[in-house]
């Protein structure tokens, strides 16, 4: 039987089709795995349109994730509770453990929603490893920038400034997008990680402009206490090293055996160099007032030194 020519236009058309658009296959070992991912969802999302994945789906996908993301909480919080008694790099360690799992119950949750939704999990796994391993590997380099952007933002420490953080003190000489340079008073440069500055205390002696130091000196009990702080008052006063505003203060701090501590509280520039020159041009001046007007500084004896050990009164740290 001869077909009609609408019958075989029908069938060339078919055949091209079949050419054209190809069933796909189930090997995909050599595919991408981006594509496989795009292909699942694309999948996914045209049996939402033919009705096979219904709101029943999307609620229990749902309620998976949620249980997913309590007893990651959980989980955290007990692994927490057990740490409390330890410190340092043990509990670091412990906190570090504890992301880990809480993490690793999250995505285990959010598989199994998207083997509720129809996605084959392979694809799917195989791409949230490689996401977990390369934020494993980033993660120290997305933590420094993190941190250098939130310290340039809050403005805690600029180039120039004389700070401390942690152990390091020295003078800001760079901020990059990893770490906070210092230069320190002996010479060193040091390098610390933005995220180290940012997890301690960053105390700024520059921001102010000025700072405060002290020293003491000894008397002997029957000075005339009120004449050698007048003398301090004026002479230190008269030193360039020392700033005028706020005043100096000299006050008695305590008393070590038959001598009585006399400490003077100057201010002066943020930098090393201003506190080391106004420390030493103050005591000068303090011994020479001092010795102008007839009253030599003391010091205890070497037995006065014996039994004051462990018994220091003069309220310094």
């Amino acid at each position: 039987m001869v077909p009609s020519p609408t019958e075989f236009s029908v069938a060339v058309v078919s055949g091209v089709l079949r050419q054209t658009d190809p069933e796909p296959t189930g090997d995909s070992s050599g595919g991408d795995i981006v594509s496989d991912v795009g292909n699942e969802i694309r999948v996914t999302l045209d049996r939402w349109t033919a009705g096979q994945l219904g709101i029943a789906d999307l609620v229990a996908a749902s309620i998976v994730m949620a249980v997913g993301f309590v007893l990651a909480w959980l989980i955290k919080r007990l692994i927490r509770r057990a740490a409390d008694n330890l410190t340092g790099t043990a509990l670091a360690s412990v906190g570090a453990m504890a992301q880990l799992a809480g993490g690793s119950i999250v995505l285990f949750a959010g598989a199994f929603a998207l083997e509720i939704l129809g996605f084959s999990l392979g694809p799917v796994l195989i791409l949230i490893l490689i996401a977990v391993v390369a934020l494993l590997l980033l993660r120290p380099m997305i933590t420094n920038l993190s941190s250098g952007l939130l310290l340039q933002v809050r403005g805690a420490l600029e180039i120039g400034d004389f700070v401390s953080t942690g152990e390091f003190v020295g003078v800001v000489a760079e901020i990059t997008t990893r770490t906070v340079t210092l230069d320190t008073s002996d010479g060193r440069r040091v390098h610390v990680p933005n995220s180290d500055v940012l997890n301690n205390a960053i105390v700024n002696y520059t921001v102010r402009g000025r700072r405060r130091s002290s020293f003491d000196v000894m008397l002997r009990w029957d000075t005339d206490l009120d004449l050698a702080m007048s003398t301090m008052r004026h002479a230190l006063s008269q030193v360039g090293e020392i700033e005028s505003d706020p005043q100096p203060e000299v006050q008695v701090a305590g008393a070590i055996g038959g001598l009585v501590v006399i400490r003077s509280l100057v201010w002066h520039g943020p930098e090393p160099r201003a506190e080391r020159a106004a420390l030493d041009a103050g005591l000068r001046a303090v011994i020479a007032g001092l010795d102008a007007a007839g009253l030599a500084l003391d010091g205890p004896t070497p037995l006065e030194l014996l039994s004051a050990v462990g018994h220091d009164v003069t309220g310094s740290d």
